[in-house]
């Protein structure tokens, strides 16, 4: 039986709404902290499958600052899914800034993606670092051209800093499912080995 777009979709984030903690190897916490107490991102050099991306000094200088926002970014071929971590300050401990936080990032997801739509969210958990983490998360889907894309957001606050993940790929018509469920498998992989 064939199953339905919005059916794959259910299916994939009801077996990835709670990501545990995986088998994956990580780098602890404790070892990417800077000597002089600085907040930073520490995030694989080198993951499985995976192309790390080196951000012009520039585009580097131009997140910091912004709220201290630093990043990191993997691409991958197949489906050529681009996963990108930002680490960015929190104001505010609470509810209300963290729903906030979330609907400013839907909306400018929503403002980039010409003809986006948002298909689902909430509340969910992830494995950071090897910690699971609670927060926000979306599910947006478009087209450009010829091709179809499907992006997810997570908005995770970390005590006074936010994480912030998306991950975008070409949904492949016929293999949807498939391609969202390799997407939230690498996600979790790479979430796990990433710390702050």
């Amino acid at each position: 039986m064939q199953k339905t777009l919005k059916q794959c979709i259910a299916s994939a984030l009801f077996a990835n709404m709670f990501f545990g903690a995986s088998a994956y190897a990580f780098t602890p916490c404790d070892s990417c902290k800077s000597e002089t107490g600085e907040v930073q991102l520490c995030a694989p050099a080198v993951v499985a499958g995976f192309e790390r991306i080196d951000y012009p000094d520039a585009v580097v200088a131009q997140q910091i600052a912004y709220r201290h926002t630093l990043l990191a970014g993997y691409n991958q071929a197949e489906n050529r899914l681009a996963v990108t971590f930002y680490l960015y300050d929190r104001v505010v401990d609470s509810d209300a800034e963290d729903i906030n936080e979330t609907a400013f990032a839907v909306k400018e997801v929503l403002s980039v993606h010409h003809g986006s739509r948002l298909q689902m969210g909430g509340r969910t958990s992830l494995s950071v670092g090897g910690e699971m983490k609670r927060g926000h998360s979306a599910l947006f889907n478009w087209r450009e051209g010829a091709e179809d894309y499907a992006s997810f957001l997570w908005i995770m606050p970390l005590d006074k800093r936010f994480m912030k993940i998306r991950a975008t790929y070409v949904r492949p018509r016929g293999s949807e499912g498939e391609a969202m469920t390799s997407t939230l498998n690498a996600v979790k992989a790479i979430a796990d080995q990433v710390c702050r």
